[in-house]
């Protein structure tokens, strides 16, 4: 069962030689017995008939033999990619009779072995899903497979959101109610962003990363999108915080601050050889980051960039420039303070 270009040869070499052999058998217990069954009588009938019988057993001995080294070779081919486990004992010789139900084992095992590895990378892969997103999975797979450390530019928007008073929260009430809040908003926010095409990069204590696809030429519509998301995500936040108020031990005070830019940015693994995380890196992250620190609870704040791409959807205030963390200068934010009727398009 082996790839390489000799053993093939040499399998072929095998194959022909059977057949040939098998021509050659045939060909001449049949001239055998038509001479026994001949009028001159030259060749007695018991030896045309003993001769092809013997023929005819050393044909079928071929032929088992041949058989039984391609079970064996099939055999070796599945312990090799792991198709059968230690448990299975391996065959070395097989009698005639046991041809078959020898097959038949070797097969079954395989194909539930098969299975079974099959059924638990759909599991794994599905585990994996819930980590990092369906998307993200799918990439991170196709890079961590090449160990690659690294990635490539994109055009991309960036989401940044944040929980306020978070801290504060959680020295009043217990450890489980932080944990349960915590997984409500993420739940919420996680249906939110994927719902318009968003994918969620991860979650960092009480913030999500999420980044939206950015396209060339007129984005118009798709940074609409996006604001529109983070909008609903102000809306449904909303909602559930009426719930936080008065479900917990103490009252609970908390609100929600977006942050959204749109640039480019480094999408890959970053890490070591040994531990890798697939995630974004660049400039237009870190400034997504600071503007969703400054943003207040209800308010989404967008650098310039993002606000000409969806001036014609949105209503966006300008707001005065700040001096933010890590960056050079100052940096303008526009305020989204909500969505254009149709006739103002």
């Amino acid at each position: 069962m082996a790839n390489n270009p000799e053993s093939k040869f040499n399998q072929f070499i095998k194959v022909a030689i059977f057949r040939l052999s098998v021509f050659v058998l045939l060909c001449v217990g049949a001239a055998l017995c038509a001479g026994a069954l001949s009028n001159d009588q030259s060749i007695p009938v018991e030896v045309g008939f003993i001769t092809f019988a013997i023929l005819l057993f050393w044909w079928g001995f071929l032929a088992w033999r041949q058989k039984v080294n391609w079970i064996l070779e099939l055999q070796a081919f599945f312990f090799e990619k792991q198709m059968l486990t230690f448990h299975y004992q391996a065959v070395k010789n097989i009698a005639p009779w046991n041809l078959g139900i020898q097959q038949e084992i070797l097969l079954k095992n395989a194909e539930s072995n098969h299975r079974a590895a099959v059924e638990k990378l759909q599991e794994s892969s599905q585990v994996m899903d819930k980590y990092l997103g369906s998307q993200v999975s799918e990439q991170a797979t196709k890079m961590a497979a090449k160990s690659e450390l690294g990635g490539e530019l994109r055009r991309v928007y960036v989401l940044f959101s944040d929980v306020r008073g978070f801290t504060k929260m959680t020295e009043k009430i217990r450890p489980d109610e932080t944990v349960e809040i915590l997984n409500q908003m993420f739940t919420a926010m996680e249906e939110v962003i994927s719902q318009n095409g968003g994918e969620i990069n991860k979650y960092i204590g009480d913030a999500i990363l999420a980044y939206f696809r950015r396209p060339y030429g007129n984005e118009g519509e798709a940074a609409a999108k996006v604001l529109r998301a983070s909008l609903r995500m102000q809306e449904r936040f909303e909602l559930l915080n009426r719930g936080f108020k008065v479900g917990y031990t103490q009252p609970i005070e908390i609100g929600l601050g977006i942050g959204i830019t749109a640039g480019e940015a480094i999408v890959g693994n970053l890490g070591s050889l040994n531990r890798m995380e697939f995630t974004l890196i660049g400039d237009t992250v870190n400034l997504a980051s600071r503007f969703c620190g400054i943003a207040k609870h209800g308010q989404v704040l967008v650098n310039e960039e993002m606000a000409v791409a969806a001036e014609k959807f949105f209503e966006l205030q300008p707001m005065p420039p700040v001096e933010v963390k890590g960056k050079s200068g100052f940096q303008k934010p526009f305020a989204v303070d909500g969505e254009r009727m149709a006739l103002d398009r």
